[in-house]
C-alpha cells in the first residue's frame, strides 16, 4: 500500500470519527418552524451554531469537513460562500427569507430566557444573500445570549407604517451551549468601594427602566435601559466632580457586554448612570467594573489641560486649521482643528462623518485607562455652546457643536485624565412602576 492510499485511508478515518463524535455530542435538535411576517414573507430557521466562524447552510456534513485539510475540501466541493466571523465566540443564526419582502435592515431583535425575562440585543454581524431561483438567506451574529436554559426564544421586532415598533413574531432555539455554569453571590447593597480619598457607594442597580433614565417602562420593550445609582464622596463630602462614564458587564455563564449609548450626571454626590445593553436579570449576579472620571466643575493640573483660545468658526465645507500639537500624560495631543460639513484637513481624512460644525482631535498613542475631554466652550461673546455629540475610533476623536449663527468664533478646553474604576457583583431589580393613584383618592 503506497503512501498516498495510506493517506486518502487516514482521512476517511478521521472524517468518520468527526461525524461519530458529531452525532454523539449533539444529537439531532429540532428547529422550530417557520412564521409568518407582518409583511407575508415568510421566515424560516435554518441552521443554530457558536463559535468564531458560521458557515451559512448546506450538506450536513459541511461543518465536518472543513475541518480536514483544504485539499480534501476542494475534491468534496464544500461551499465556503456564506461565512460570518467574529473575533471572539457568538450564537450564530441562519434564517432563510421568503415571500414578499427581505430587507431585515429595519428589524430589533430580544432574546427571552426561560424564566420569561426579555433583554434587547444587537447583532454584532449580520450577512446578506439573494441568490436567483433560491430563498434569500439572512444571517446574524450575537454576542450575549441566555446561556443556561435549554433553549431561548428570539423575539423579531420591525416598524409598522406609522413607525411604530410591534412584534412581528418569535423562534425558540436550541442552546448550543447549555450546561453546567456555576452561581455567583452578589454582595449586599449599599456596596462601597475606596480610592484614596474618593469612595463611590453603589445604591442600586434597575434594569428595565424606560428610554433617558425615566423610572417608567418602555412600550414592548422599545428602549429599556439599565441604571445604577450611587453616592460619590470626596474627603468625606459629597462630591459633583465625578461622574460615571462607562462599564463593563459579565455574568457566570460567559456573557460579557460594554455599554453602547449611555447618559450619566452627579447632582449633590448622587450620580445615576443609564446604558444599553444589559444582561438578563434572572442571574444572581452581575460582574460590574465602573469608570468614573471629572467633569469641568473638577481641578486638573495643567499636565492635563490643553487651552485653545478664538478658533474661527470655518465657512460651509470647509476648515479651519490649527495643528497644535502637545504632551499630556504621555501622550501627544494634536488639535487638528475645526471643521463644517465635508471640509478636509491637509493629509488627513476625517473618519467620523457628519455635516455639522466638529472640532477633530488625535492622540497617539492610543489612550488606555484614561479619557479625553472637552469642556467650557464658549463663543467669542461668552456664551456657552453645548455638545451635541462625540465620537472616537482608534486614535481620532471628533466633538461636534452648534453655535448661534452670529458667533465667529470658540474657545475650549481639552483635558486628558486617568480614569477611576470600581468594581461589584450586584444582583439586579427589576423595576416594577408605581400603580398610578385612582382619581377621588388620597395616599
Amino acid at each position: 500500500m503506497n503512501k498516498r492510499t495510506l493517506g486518502t485511508a487516514a482521512a476517511l478515518l478521521v472524517f468518520a470519527g468527526l461525524v461519530t463524535l458529531q452525532v454523539l455530542s449533539t444529537g439531532r435538535a429540532k428547529l422550530p418552524l417557520a412564521i409568518v411576517m407582518p409583511d407575508g414573507s415568510t421566515l424560516r430557521l435554518m441552521q443554530v451554531s457558536y463559535g468564531k466562524e458560521h458557515p451559512g447552510p448546506g450538506k450536513w456534513w459541511y461543518p465536518l469537513a472543513r475541518r480536514l485539510p483544504a485539499s480534501w475540501q476542494a475534491r468534496l466541493n464544500v461551499n465556503h460562500g456564506m461565512v460570518m466571523t467574529s473575533s471572539e465566540p457568538t450564537l450564530g443564526l441562519w434564517c432563510a427569507l421568503e415571500g414578499a419582502g427581505t430587507a431585515t435592515h429595519g428589524w430589533d431583535f430580544g432574546m427571552v430566557d426561560e424564566q420569561g425575562a426579555e433583554v434587547p440585543v444587537t447583532n454584532g454581524n449580520s450577512y446578506s444573500s439573494d441568490p436567483a431561483g433560491g430563498p434569500a438567506m439572512r444571517g446574524w451574529t450575537f454576542g450575549a445570549f441566555p446561556r443556561r436554559g435549554k433553549s431561548l426564544t428570539l423575539r423579531i421586532y420591525t416598524r409598522n407604517p406609522k413607525g411604530e415598533r410591534v412584534l412581528a413574531g418569535q423562534l425558540q432555539i436550541p442552546n448550543p451551549v447549555r450546561g453546567r455554569f456555576p452561581e455567583w453571590r452578589p454582595r449586599p447593597l449599599p456596596a462601597m468601594e475606596s480610592k484614596g480619598d474618593l469612595k463611590i457607594e453603589f445604591k442600586r442597580l434597575l434594569v428595565g427602566v424606560g428610554n433617558g433614565g425615566e423610572l417608567e417602562t418602555s412600550r414592548n420593550n422599545e428602549s429599556t435601559q439599565c441604571r445604577a445609582e450611587f453616592l460619590v464622596t470626596e474627603n468625606g463630602t459629597p462630591s459633583d466632580h465625578w461622574i460615571p462614564d462607562g462599564v463593563e458587564l459579565s455574568d457566570a455563564s460567559g456573557n460579557s457586554v460594554r455599554q453602547n449609548g449611555w447618559s450619566s450626571g452627579v447632582q449633590r454626590g448622587a450620580a445615576t448612570m443609564t446604558w444599553q445593553p444589559y444582561l438578563w436579570p434572572s442571574e444572581t449576579a452581575w460582574k460590574m467594573r465602573f469608570e468614573f472620571m471629572r467633569n469641568a466643575q473638577a481641578m486638573f493640573t495643567t499636565n492635563e489641560l490643553v487651552l485653545v483660545s478664538g478658533l474661527e468658526l470655518p465657512a460651509t465645507n470647509s476648515v479651519t486649521e490649527l495643528n497644535l500639537a502637545t504632551n499630556r500624560l504621555g501622550h501627544t495631543v494634536r488639535v487638528l482643528g475645526l471643521l463644517n460639513g465635508q471640509g478636509q484637513f491637509s493629509g488627513h481624512h476625517s473618519s467620523m462623518g457628519g455635516g455639522n460644525l466638529r472640532l477633530e482631535v488625535e492622540v497617539n498613542p492610543k489612550l488606555d485607562g484614561k479619557r479625553l475631554t472637552v469642556f467650557n466652550v464658549r463663543d467669542d461673546r461668552g456664551r456657552e455652546v453645548s455638545s451635541h455629540g462625540h465620537g472616537w475610533g482608534g486614535t481620532s476623536y471628533s466633538f461636534s457643536y452648534r453655535p448661534e449663527p452670529d458667533a465667529k468664533s470658540l474657545s475650549f478646553t481639552l483635558a486628558v485624565q486617568e480614569v477611576v474604576t470600581a468594581e461589584f457583583l450586584v444582583k439586579p431589580e427589576v423595576f416594577v412602576p408605581a400603580k398610578e393613584t385612582p382619581k377621588g383618592t388620597t395616599k
